[in-house]
């Protein structure tokens, strides 16, 4: 007898959103299985971070469902969310940090905001958060004292001192040069691995998506064009996703490119007296 699937935790079924006259999500349909990194990769502004916004109850669409767990979550009031929120942890792009607190304060936030446990224990979940990001000992520090990368690790401790089920990360390693940015994607791999947790990761960045993803979906123009493994990325015949993995512009924006070079060369010659 043949196991089958678990299923989803997220799914977002049929949904739609705009912002004004703008088509961000056109009908997206996507399931998430626990377990498992998806990746969700697309060119800038194409609606990556609105939909990860959308599983966390952030945004609500105009149409269409969005369930955690087998609920309906796409109507539930800032009060209903809070269970859902509870097994969630969000990494946000900027990091997300309060300047204000510290290091410590920061991480337990969610803690307090949830009422998870009691304040006795805030501080060895603290501890322990930061020990798997490699940051334990600057819980006292302000955010202001830590670069770039240890705020996104700080970030991330966040994100995980609930124990959450799914951890939803958006840009994590926006701002970040190579070698910061491979540690936190080994931070994405190693977190799933030990706490066997769901996540999803919201990246234009190749690297990262190859990396940490069992799954990669590529949104564009308001609709998934791609639902793939990342061995098979390269073999999919569409021309929008290989020039996206491939990082080459169309051929349309170089021919809009050579315009602007020619109107800005001919706007500096000097006129002949």
């Amino acid at each position: 007898m043949t196991d089958r699937p678990a299923p989803p935790i997220i799914e977002l079924q049929e949904v739609w959103k705009s912002f004004g006259p703008l088509d961000v999500l056109r009908g997206v349909d996507l399931a998430i299985r626990p377990g498992a990194t998806t990746v969700i990769i697309g060119p800038s502004g194409c609606g990556k971070s609105v939909l990860l916004k959308h599983m966390v109850g952030l945004l609500h669409p105009d149409r269409g469902r969005v369930r955690f767990d087998g609920r309906d979550i796409a109507g539930l009031g800032e009060t209903a969310l809070r269970p859902v929120r509870r097994r969630i942890g969000f990494v946000f792009q900027s990091g997300g940090l309060f300047d204000s607190m510290t290091v410590q304060e920061n991480v337990c936030f969610p803690l307090a905001e949830h009422r998870h446990g009691s304040s006795d224990e805030w501080a060895d979940r603290c501890r322990e958060a930061l020990r798997v990001v490699g940051l334990d000992g600057l819980q006292t520090t302000m955010p202001g004292q830590l670069s770039g990368g240890q705020r996104k690790r700080v970030a991330l401790a966040r994100a995980i001192v609930t124990d959450p089920d799914v951890i939803l990360y958006d840009e994590p390693t926006t701002g970040l040069d190579p070698i910061r940015a491979d540690l936190i994607n080994e931070l994405i791999v190693r977190l799933k691995t030990r706490a066997r947790s769901t996540a999803v990761v919201v990246t234009h960045d190749m690297t990262s998506a190859r990396k940490v993803a069992d799954r990669i979906v590529m949104l564009y123009e308001g609709r998934f064009i791609a639902d793939t493994t990342p061995d098979a990325l390269d073999g999919i015949d569409d021309d929008q996703v290989r020039r996206f993995v491939q990082g080459q512009a169309a051929p349309e924006q170089l021919r809009d490119l050579q315009v602007v070079t020619r109107l800005t060369q001919g706007q500096s010659r000097t006129p002949t007296p």
